[in-house]
């Protein structure tokens, strides 16, 4: 028991230090280019995010995650954000939104030797259509008659419908055309539809701040702000698709 209590004396120090290295801590998924575990620099709106508060004097880690935990996490004190979020999202977790980094065109991807047309999502009704768990679509994806079947993430959706288990998938065509830019066998198979349902901005929910306890929004407007006057904004922008 003395040699436990004397290596926790030992190690207490160490500890403490690794964690007040970390000034906050965000959750986010894999939801490339924008954010990634394997992506050199974690994606462009983590690499974005680290840099911001970076020139502030803080430390981020991100914990990426499947997104229906992302959702569940927002509700403990442990994480101060999260990232990418849609507005209805942020307004769904009572966070603070940042302002838009980029926008989502949202549609349709479909298997190559079925094309897909049509004018009104209703036309598409009784077909199936595969979504992410846990996303924040708008209420007239539900309202439109399909069959939504739901998935952890966005290439298990793609794999599906290679496999014939969806007639569509729902995703935001950036992400759909990177993710099948890494998978040849589904790059031969699997086509963007055409038609952009909705534009929807991308941005960081915080948790709205408390007295005695740092503004991470305020903080991160400041040095987004910083990074487009000196110009390290664009220059990360320009690693990455869009």
């Amino acid at each position: 028991m003395y040699l436990l209590r004397v290596a926790a004396l030992i190690l207490f120090p160490f500890v403490c230090h690794a964690q007040n290295n970390v000034s906050l801590r965000l959750a986010t998924l894999d939801y490339p280019p924008y954010s990634g575990e394997q992506l050199q620099g974690g994606g462009s709106l983590v690499e974005l995010t680290r840099r911001a508060f970076a020139v502030e004097g803080h430390t981020v880690q991100f914990d990426f995650l499947p997104w229906a935990r992302v959702r569940l996490a927002l509700r403990s004190d442990y994480y101060q954000g999260a990232l990418a979020l849609w507005p209805r999202e942020i307004k769904e977790e009572g966070l603070q939104p940042s302002r838009t980094l980029f926008y989502s065109e949202l549609g349709l991807f479909m298997r190559r030797d079925q094309p897909v047309v049509f004018t009104q999502l209703s036309d598409l009704k009784g077909l199936k259509l595969g979504i992410v768990r846990g996303y924040g679509y708008s209420p007239s994806i539900f309202d439109a008659g399909l069959e939504l079947i739901e998935a952890v993430d966005d290439v298990t959706n793609l794999r599906k419908l290679k496999a014939g288990r969806f007639d569509m998938v729902l995703l935001e065509r950036t992400v759909g055309e990177y993710l099948l830019s890494q998978d040849a066998q589904l790059r031969n198979t699997l086509v963007w539809q055409g038609q952009v349902l909705e534009r929807i901005p991308l941005q960081i929910g915080f948790l709205p701040s408390v007295i005695g306890e740092p503004d991470w929004r305020a903080i991160f407007e400041r040095g987004l702000d910083t990074l487009q006057r000196t110009g390290e904004y664009q220059q990360i922008l320009s690693r990455y698709p869009r």
